[in-house]
């Protein structure tokens, strides 16, 4: 039983280069110490981000290259080339939080589990409104129990690929195909999610996430009380939450964006 990682990269905004590329070797040092070694670790790059060729990487790491920026393309390029037996959809920000992950993926697979959610914990590292993004972040995983599983049977997504029409939902849409009938699970072990936050592109994405909700009539039956967020925000990340919140809720009807961005 097999497992292959697919991670679409992309290059860095805002010239973090460096922490860009260290994140990568790193995750690339974790998985090199799982107790069990994926069969292969699936690299997809475009034009722009082939500079990951040039990073220390594991053995069992396999670099492909897009013709364009979409991380939907990517995936797909991914798994038209994948080997393992099992799925393991891995961000270039994520990083699993004890060596032990993908072997307890396995054993909950051997327990009858068609798909596997992986929890995510932020890393409150950097900025005074990355940490209160994080900890925003944070509470929607804590409420929403709506997280997207990440760990699949190779089988069971066949010939199923992500929609490069449905930028920031091409996650759901996937599993919204092949859930049905599927046995989930969810592990204990977790990633650590180390998301960037830059007040201009998280804007300009919740922008585009909401032009894409309408044009394609996605909804979520999740809203995150006003007051749970009051309730349950520390003092010192309140003033970040809410500049947050505020901004956001404006920015999602007002900011203009380019047509057909693909990230």
């Amino acid at each position: 039983m097999s497992i292959s990682i697919i991670t679409p990269v992309h290059t860095p905004v805002h010239g973090k280069f460096k922490k860009y590329y260290n994140m990568i070797e790193e995750i690339g040092k974790n998985l090199n110490e799982q107790t069990l070694k994926p069969k292969e670790w699936i690299l997809i790059c475009d034009k722009n981000s082939e500079w990951v060729k040039e990073l220390n990487l594991p053995y069992f790491s396999n670099i492909l290259i897009a013709k364009k920026n979409n991380i939907s393309l990517k995936r797909n390029i991914a798994l038209d080339n994948a080997n393992g037996d099992f799925i393991l959809f891995l961000d270039s920000d994520q990083i699993p939080s004890n060596k032990k992950l993908l072997e307890e993926c396995l054993i909950k697979t051997k327990s009858g589990y068609d798909l596997l959610l992986i929890p995510e914990k932020f890393s409150f590292t950097g900025s005074y409104l990355k940490k209160s993004y994080h900890h925003l972040r944070s509470l929607y995983w804590l409420h929403s129990k709506e997280g997207i599983p990440r760990f699949y049977k190779r089988s069971i997504v066949g010939n199923n690929r992500f929609d490069q029409q449905k930028l920031h939902f091409e996650d759901q849409a996937l599993y919204e195909k092949i859930r049905v009938g599927k046995n989930e699970g969810k592990t204990n072990g977790f990633l650590i999610h180390d998301e960037d936050f830059e007040m201009k592109s998280n804007l300009r994405k919740v922008r585009i996430g909401y032009q894409q909700s309408k044009k394609h009539n996605i909804g979520s039956s999740f809203r995150l009380k006003f007051k749970t967020i009051i309730k349950e925000t520390p003092v010192q990340y309140l003033p970040g939450v809410l500049f947050i919140l505020f901004s956001r809720a404006t920015a999602r009807r007002i900011l203009p964006v380019e047509n057909d961005t693909a990230i």
